[in-house]
């Protein structure tokens, strides 16, 4: 089957049933409880999460992951201490999509803060018993409005819900396998359409709908090409030209797992340089990901990859601006283990779901992409993709 006759089959794929089902409703569950008890063993009785409706694949939504709703305005959530939950949703029009997601425990309500207060006095509860999670979302604006209704907190509920979160669930494992294989899907039908002369917002604009053909709801997409790229980008006015570089991001999104696949391609037959140095990074993914085992800590993955590197002379490259991380977290409920660098101090956990990648810049190619996504696994990191990612060529 081509990749173009794959988004022809659409209805034969998983996705819709991924993303409405009972393992959905009893997914959920597990996770508010999940929480409740993490709240409980610090002391506090009920949870109340907070979300602002600013999604991102490097941030987490605790609202969307403890609920299924993924909120468009400003939302919160109750679990009380016998387990048992309400959501309040603002504006009003946003109601019908909260009551599709959990029913008649959805409200509208113009003040998400009074809510979650009126909602403590009838368990007799009071601020300080509360364990709230997503205080880093609430904007200066809103904030008095929070500590009048709710108290001050320290953010102890922001890092119980990364660590709660960070142990994906069999339902979130599934979503990103799925994810990951729309993602490769994507890459193929770029290959397919990519030539001298279509514009990089053109081959965003195919990749894009294709993506969502397949069961994607949202796309993360970077697509940039150069004769020497100096970084990845948004789209620009530019056109592909033979002899370019194009690099890909592609990060599409199912119930709200994303996944990221990192692809280089030429167009025409690749230099000599170009094709050692994505060898090269080649190795250097390798080398990090046997170090992606649990209780190691992310910045010896991220030392493994610049080992290869600077074992062949580019030491000087392995760091800023010539390139960020080594790898980073993909959200929804948590982005941990958060960004791979060599000043991470966190350690990996089996079961641990992120991207690892090697990107960057190199003196004889330029910038390159090579990623995949991952999971930890006692020995080593499990490739969520089919496969790893090679250097492709189009029009050779």
């Amino acid at each position: 089957m081509t990749q173009r006759r794959a988004a022809d089959d659409v209805g034969a794929l998983p996705t819709a049933g991924l993303t409405s089902s009972a393992a959905l409703v009893e997914a959920v569950a597990g996770r508010q409880r999940r929480l409740l008890d993490a709240a409980k063993a610090v002391g506090r009785q009920a949870v109340v999460i907070y979300s602002a409706a600013a999604h991102s694949l490097l941030a987490t939504d605790g609202i969307w992951w403890a609920s299924g709703f993924k909120p468009m305005g400003e939302c919160a959530l109750g679990i009380a201490p016998d387990g048992s939950f309400e959501l309040w949703v603002s504006p009003t029009w946003d109601l019908s999509r909260a009551e599709e997601a959990v029913g008649a425990r959805a409200t509208s309500v113009s003040d998400v803060f009074a809510a979650a207060a009126a909602w403590l006095g009838r368990f007799g509860l009071r601020g300080d018993e509360v364990l709230l999670c997503g205080t880093d979302k609430i904007s200066v604006r809103r904030h008095p409005s929070g500590v009048a209704a709710l108290g001050e907190h320290d953010g102890t509920g922001d890092r119980l819900l990364l660590e709660t979160a960070r142990r994906r669930d069999e339902y979130e494992r599934a979503l990103a396998v799925e994810a990951a294989r729309i993602a490769e899907l994507g890459f193929g039908r770029l290959l397919e359409e990519i030539r001298p002369g279509l514009g990089e917002f053109a081959v965003v604009a195919i990749l894009d709908g294709f993506l969502r053909e397949l069961g994607s709801q949202d796309n993360f997409v970077l697509v940039s090409a150069s004769q020497r790229n100096r970084s990845v980008h948004p789209p620009t006015e530019r056109t592909v030209e033979r002899g370019d570089v194009l690099l890909a991001e592609i990060s599409p999104s199912v119930g709200g797992m994303f996944t990221q696949i990192c692809r280089s391609v030429t167009i025409g037959r690749p230099g000599p340089s170009v094709a050692e140095d994505y060898q090269l990074l080649e190795a250097a993914f390798e080398a990090g990901r046997a170090a992606c085992v649990p209780g190691g800590a992310l910045r010896a993955a991220a030392q493994a990859m610049d080992a290869v590197l600077t074992e062949a002379g580019f030491g000087d490259y392995c760091r800023p601006p010539y390139m960020r991380a080594r790898g980073h977290g993909l959200g929804m409920g948590a982005v941990l283990p958060g960004d791979v660098t060599v000043s991470s101090t966190e350690v990996f956990v089996e079961g641990d779901y992120f991207v690892l990648h090697p990107n960057q810049y190199l003196p004889g190619s330029g910038y390159l992409l090579c990623g995949e996504p991952v999971i930890v696994e006692p020995g080593g990191a499990r490739l969520v993709s089919s496969h790893r990612g090679e250097l492709a060529a189009v029009g050779v």
